[in-house]
């Protein structure tokens, strides 16, 4: 049943590409929080044990590293000054040629966390291949980091899991898709500017329905590089219709300014990502939002406006 701040440069919003498991066998990890909104209704899957036994430091805010999968990996993270138990989990991920310090300042992460009263979880990637997230390879060692710092997270600050979203940019908006396909069962929703699938990533049904906010930049929405053009408009449209036909939520917005976040990017973060819960319909009214956005019907091929 279907329920009816700044653009960024262009050239700081790079792309990029392709197509699982879990891993880790020490540490089981403690259990989630004990509120008890956060145990009604559908739950999410169970922790991953951490891959290292190590989480990142987290009695400050900032950055911080810790051993994930055998690698040392980087995150920034926020939450509010209360540190109270129960609060809902923004995962945020950078562009290709972008970094999480990048992430924090075009989008006020400092103080979103504190607005919106989430922990904000920004990683690094591993830089070490030529699309920053390993969605084209299998993404083992991003998945492990995904898995890690979920589990940590809950850990440490007794997190919601019922309240777990991501957002991202470009290739972290490529990677928050394919996370969505990878964990669905640990997402209560997402909002990619500029990601998508086909002919970049292969959809796969998620275990999990969850509303999606899906922003694209119209047919200048394109990425040229690397000897590789991605058309963002297509990607964007192709998942569009593959969660609609799985009967998602799907609420697509097209700002028509091209590989940009829009100026109106943090409102819909503050509007949409917190407010969603893990297994339930979309709760967001359009007038929450820009008036571009369009609860979507499945009817927009890639050649259309």
């Amino acid at each position: 049943m279907r329920t009816p701040l700044v653009v960024l440069p262009l050239g700081a919003l790079f792309f990029l590409a392709g197509c699982t498991g879990k891993s880790g066998d020490s540490n089981e990890p403690a259990g989630s929080s004990d509120d008890t909104a956060a145990n009604e209704g559908p739950q999410p899957a169970a922790l991953a044990p951490l891959s290292d036994g190590e989480c990142p430091d987290f009695s400050e805010t900032g950055s911080s590293k810790f051993n994930s999968n055998g690698q040392e990996r980087q995150v920034i993270t926020y939450w509010p000054e209360s540190r109270a138990q129960g609060l809902p989990v923004v995962f945020v991920w950078h562009p290709l040629g972008g970094t999480a310090r990048n992430m924090v300042t075009w989008l006020d992460l400092e103080n979103y966390a504190e607005d919106v009263g989430a922990i904000v979880v920004v990683p690094n990637s591993l830089d070490s291949n030529p699309f920053e997230w390993d969605f084209w390879n299998g993404g083992t060692d991003d998945l492990t980091m995904y898995d890690d710092l979920r589990t940590c997270v809950s850990q440490e600050f007794g997190a919601n899991l019922r309240k777990v979203s991501s957002t991202g940019m470009s290739a972290g908006a490529l990677w928050t898709t394919w996370l969505s396909i990878e964990r669905g069962d640990t997402l209560s929703t997402i909002l990619p500017f500029s990601g998508g699938t086909e002919p970049v990533i292969e959809y796969a049904t998620p275990a999990s329905q969850f509303p999606a906010l899906i922003n694209y930049g119209g047919d200048s929405d394109t990425f040229e590089g690397g000897g590789a053009t991605v058309n963002f408009e297509q990607t964007t449209i192709n998942f569009s219709n593959e969660l609609y036909a799985d009967d998602h939520d799907v609420v697509l917005c097209n700002h028509n300014l091209g590989h940009t976040i829009p100026p109106e990017g943090r409102e819909m973060m503050d509007a949409w990502l917190t407010t969603q819960t893990y297994g339930e319909p979309n709760t967001v009214d359009l007038a929450a939002l820009p008036d571009y956005c369009m609860t979507y019907d499945g009817s927009l091929t890639a050649s259309q406006e």
